[in-house]
């Protein structure tokens, strides 16, 4: 995760990446189908949203009124589904003439369209710099009144203006393949949230190696921001997201002794969500690992879990690992967190992530 805009504003790389037409435009949409069946279902939704197809041999014509090209492919979305979408070709050309050949190099998938047509609203907050940050604390296990750090977690808005859930958001920015620039806009938004907060406190930033094209840059223009927000560089605890999907272990122990030698501490998150992350533990030793929600679920009345969960505190506190049980919601949990020897707890029965608390400032 790193604090600079690509060279590209979002949508402009979006559209560019992905030859998509601009959906403000009137033209027509072009529509090849996998088979015949396939073909009668949209033409029978189309006609039922009382737009107009013109069907020919090879493909159907659907002229699209100017700024309507989003609606019609969600329409055909929602009735064929992603996976009858992939299936089918769609080709759209501003105006009134037919395609050109080099217009037909621009033929994608309606799948591709409908996508697009869903992330209109994300590319907007992340060009616009909506996207935004709670903060969730984290605890120490012996006193759940003293907040060890605080955790950067990302929020944004809907198409019309309502709050979304992290996951919804994350998931269809993987749709979209705009993970990296997600993961830009979330960190920008922590490290301008941090800055309000006290200096004293210690912040945990989510961040995904595998979705960067260039971990070298991200991470000098990571220090860059902090730099520019006059902010030290031992409060930021980089949290290292979805290890399970990163192949070159080797890879992510040079980003993360690049964020080292820069003054940053490391985390690796969701210990035991995949069992490939635990193999990462003794190769990268980050300075905190945190133990995966779904574990911790019901830890104290299940046997096997009890053990695993267990096993991996005893193995963090052998290698000089601090360890945080995350997904505490209720107080066994927390009692068998303190039972086990856990240093921190994170997690509802504490509290639910909230916009951060301000500095104090003198009255």
């Amino acid at each position: 995760m790193a604090a600079h805009l690509p060279s590209r504003q979002p949508r402009a790389k979006f559209i560019a990446e992905r030859s998509l037409p601009r959906a403000s435009e009137k033209g027509v949409l072009y529509l090849w189908f996998a088979d015949p069946s396939l073909r009668s279902t949209a033409v029978r939704a189309l006609r039922a949203a009382r737009r107009n197809p013109e069907l020919s041999v090879s493909c159907v014509r659907l002229p699209v009124p100017e700024g309507e090209l989003d609606r019609c492919v969600l329409e055909l979305g929602a009735e064929l589904g992603a996976g009858d979408t992939r299936r089918t070709r769609a080709l759209f050309v501003a105006g009134d003439d037919d395609p050109s050949l080099d217009e037909f190099g621009r033929i994608t998938t309606l799948h591709d369209l409908h996508v697009f047509a869903q992330t209109g609203w994300l590319l907007d907050e992340l060009e616009h710099g909506r996207i935004t940050s709670h903060f969730h604390p984290i605890v120490h296990v012996g006193d759940i009144s003293r907040v060890f750090a605080h955790e950067a977690l990302l929020r944004g808005n809907g198409p019309d203006g309502e709050p979304l859930e992290p996951l919804s958001i994350l998931q269809l920015a993987r749709e979209a393949g705009l993970m990296e620039q997600l993961d830009l806009a979330a960190c920008r938004s922590a490290i301008r949230e941090a800055a309000q907060l006290d200096p004293s406190v210690t912040v945990f930033i989510n961040f995904s190696p595998g979705m960067m094209e260039d971990a070298d840059s991200c991470l000098r223009a990571t220090v860059a921001a902090i730099d520019a927000a006059g902010l030290d560089h031992g409060r930021f605890v980089f949290e290292v997201i979805e290890a399970d999907r990163i192949d070159d272990a080797a890879h992510l122990k040079r980003v993360l002794d690049s964020y080292r030698r820069d003054g940053f501490r490391v985390a690796l998150d969701d210990l035991a969500a995949g069992w490939s992350t635990l193999t990462l533990v003794h190769r990268l030793r980050p300075d905190f690992i945190k133990l995966d929600r779904e574990l911790i679920r019901q830890v104290h009345r299940d046997p096997v879990k009890d053990l695993i969960a267990s096993k991996l505190l005893e193995i963090g506190h052998g290698l000089g690992i601090r360890t945080i049980v995350e997904g505490v919601e209720h107080r066994a949990e927390l009692q068998w967190a303190r039972a086990r020897g856990a240093d921190f707890v994170q997690g509802f029965l504490i509290a639910r992530p909230a916009p951060g608390p301000r500095r104090q400032t003198p009255g």
